[in-house]
């Protein structure tokens, strides 16, 4: 990710929620979610460690507990998974193949009117993996960061351990809903950039907790800024200056960070890299997205680190040993002109991926992956 160049290409895919619950049958999703006993950094770590991936890559880092004292029932035998019940009416299904779905008693949703700026904290206390969707963030000092220290010590320090956070406009989208927030964007441009900006602050906070435990680089998710869902122009005008806030404070930092985007984003690979970011993940190829990583690498190969981008529902998770084989021979041979390819898939391993054909990839880079 410094685009120093190593023996072999690394490998390392990022592991969906399901995907880890799948892998490890005996895994109790609610222990999972709330990395109670670290079940949440063993997982990963074990997922990692299995698949012969060069790093770790947790996708959330200070999981808060269950508060006991506001459960008022459970299901630990409901169908998708466990369901969990709440004195706010809010109730919660920790699936056994994917994120927990949450649901409210009451809609959560402001307008842009009701939202202030200066209300923003300084720090902050959840993450916002989908809509509707929560990760409650642990209060202590070393809970905010322990699946950093926890992870570290699994792998005895042989493994790249990789932090994450979200991106800003999650922010807005958890608050406002999906429709509302980009209705806001177009109709009030300029106060959502100040509440971007004012939450891109919050995330630095939380990505200089995570330095300071020993993140190797950090993945900035940011699933909702590709051409699909906003224009070229309200990234740039909007949310780019958010991000600037950011990758500035991990220059300073002097740690990688890699921005996380799915589906189309071919109009504006550049752009990402003159934000700041030194890496890319995703990048999905067609039909998935519109990035062709031949091209990538001819665009911004030379200036940033790719991560990427074998298509992780037709090919990895659909297709057979060989297919798989063939398609990350081909990635192996187009990435390797760049000066920084880590082999991955281009979004999160699908839940329902054979473990056969992740084996796949760390033969491919074994025996095609030397400079």
């Amino acid at each position: 990710m410094r685009l120093e160049k190593p023996d072999r290409v690394p490998m390392m895919c990022q592991p969906s929620w399901g995907f880890v619950l799948k892998q490890i049958p005996g895994l109790d999703p609610v222990d999972f979610w709330h990395n109670r006993d670290a079940a949440c950094a063993r997982a990963f770590c074990e997922i990692s460690e299995r698949f012969n991936f060069d790093g770790v890559l947790l996708p959330a880092v200070g999981l808060g507990s269950l508060e006991e004292d506001t459960v008022t029932r459970s299901d630990p035998a409901y169908r998708d998974g466990p369901a969990i019940y709440f004195q706010s009416g809010d109730s919660c299904i920790y699936c056994r193949d994917d994120l927990p779905r949450y649901q409210y008693a009451r809609a959560p949703e402001l307008s842009i009117d009701e939202i202030d700026p200066d209300e923003i904290p300084e720090n902050i206390s959840y993450l916002p993996p989908s809509n509707h969707l929560r990760i409650w963030l642990k209060k202590d000092s070393y809970g905010r960061v322990a699946e950093i220290h926890q992870s570290k010590e699994i792998t005895r320090g042989l493994l790249s351990i990789h932090g994450s956070v979200y991106a800003p406009e999650d922010y807005l989208i958890d608050l406002m809903g999906i429709q509302e927030a980009f209705l806001a964007m177009m109709t009030h441009p300029d106060k959502c950039r100040e509440i971007l900006i004012r939450y891109a602050h919050a995330t630095c906070v939380h990505v200089g907790e995570q330095i300071d435990a020993g993140a190797d680089s950090i993945n900035f998710s940011a699933p909702w800024t590709g051409q699909n869902f906003v224009s070229r122009e309200m990234f740039e005008e909007v949310i780019a200056p958010a991000h600037r806030v950011v990758t500035a404070y991990c220059k300073e930092r002097g740690i990688p960070c890699y921005c996380h985007t799915c589906g189309s984003i071919g109009d504006r690979l550049e752009l990402i890299i003159d934000i700041g970011f030194t890496g890319l993940e995703c990048l999905d190829p067609p039909p998935l997205g519109n990035v062709e990583l031949d091209d990538a690498v001819r665009r911004v190969g030379q200036y940033t680190s790719i991560k990427g981008n074998i298509d992780p529902v037709n090919v990895l998770m659909n297709g057979t040993p060989e297919q798989v084989r063939k398609d990350a021979i081909w990635r192996l041979e187009e990435g390797m002109k760049s000066k920084g390819f880590i082999l991955s898939t281009a979004c999160s391993i699908a839940p329902a991926t054979p473990a056969r054909n992740l084996d796949v990839l760390h033969e491919v880079v074994e025996k095609y992956g030397y400079y």
